[in-house]
């Protein structure tokens, strides 16, 4: 009787994994060409593959299906949204991870000293594509409350939030989460669809070359933005690095793109919170300034937020999900 159960518990297992191998999407290795201290894509960027290792989707037990909300790393890949979507996931959401980077065939984002090997442009090529590709893969879960599905974005991953949210009406996203956007990349789109909110820490002064350059004050210059396929319009479309390349002109901050949006009459706020920098929810806040040897400037990176700063993100979040 043991053997048989033990047979019948394999057979099960193994037309599990068949039946989840049906949704695999392994990828080629993306290429890249190293241009003055930066890899540039040179290939098609990798699509999503539900079956990577990097992938994280977790469903709670509940009697009915739960929301689910997507977290969207930056460029510290999948473990900048992890912290947060482990609290969501323990008060009954459903939640999915996943490293962009490792699926277009990257294992190291920085050089020694935290140097950066690939720029928010590079970054949100990658990103931007597998992001759409999950929130579509979300459409087709059964075990999730369809009603209710929520995005939330970090850093690189927000400012490709706020785009997503461009992307979708509310009938399929709820709600979109950009937890302190880029002032580069693929830039802001130039209408939202769903209910958002951007998030920034008072002391959030990451990339900086002036201690007191908060990130939602920062112009995101041309030569640093990229326009990406299948994208929404946004303010990149006239100010990009492949017109702009030598040009000295910015795109608009995000204080400006907000006010933009909220004369539209668009459903958005912006929550500040004292005692915080960048990644509020990643770590405990810690004030750092980093020297560039080659240009000879101070970049400043405040990271992280005391606990009760990050207590009242994490909750403020929680009460918005629930109640949007």
């Amino acid at each position: 009787m043991n053997f048989l159960k033990f047979i019948l518990i394999f057979i099960f297992i193994l037309s599990s994994q068949n039946s989840y191998s049906k949704e695999c999407n392994p990828q080629p290795k993306s290429t890249f060409k190293y241009f003055k201290g930066k890899y540039f894509l040179t290939s098609k960027p990798a699509d999503f593959d539900p079956c990577h290792s990097s992938v994280r989707f977790k469903i709670p037990k509940s009697k009915k299906p739960p929301p689910l909300v997507i977290g969207i790393g930056g460029g510290g890949g999948r473990k900048d949204a992890e912290r947060l979507m482990n609290f969501l996931y323990k008060n009954g959401f459903a939640t999915i991870e996943f490293d962009t980077y490792q699926m277009n065939g990257i294992s190291n984002y920085f050089e020694k000293g935290n140097s950066i090997k690939y720029g928010n442009d590079t970054r949100q090529e990658m990103i931007f594509p597998i992001s759409k590709q999950v929130v579509e893969w979300s459409f087709k879960q059964k075990k999730i409350d369809q009603s209710r599905i929520y995005v939330y974005g970090i850093s690189n991953g927000a400012t490709v939030a706020a785009n997503i949210a461009a992307l979708f009406d509310s009938r399929k996203i709820k709600a979109v989460i950009s937890d302190a956007p880029t002032h580069s990349g693929m830039g802001m789109p130039d209408d939202i669809n769903v209910p958002m909110v951007l998030t920034f820490g008072k002391l959030d002064n990451y990339g900086a070359t002036k201690e007191n350059g908060w990130r939602w004050l920062w112009h995101g210059r041309c030569v640093m933005s990229v326009k990406i396929k299948d994208a929404p319009l946004g303010n990149t479309k006239n100010c990009n690095r492949d017109i702009s390349r030598f040009g000295d002109t910015n795109n608009e901050n995000h204080l400006i793109w907000f006010e933009k949006q909220k004369n539209k009459g668009k459903k958005i706020n912006m929550w500040f919170y004292e005692d915080s920098a960048h990644g509020i929810y990643v770590t405990d806040l810690k004030f750092k300034k980093q020297k560039h040897k080659v240009l000879d400037l101070t970049f400043y990176k405040n990271v992280g937020g005391k606990r009760s700063a990050q207590k009242k993100f994490a909750n403020d979040i929680l009460n918005y999900l629930n109640t949007n």
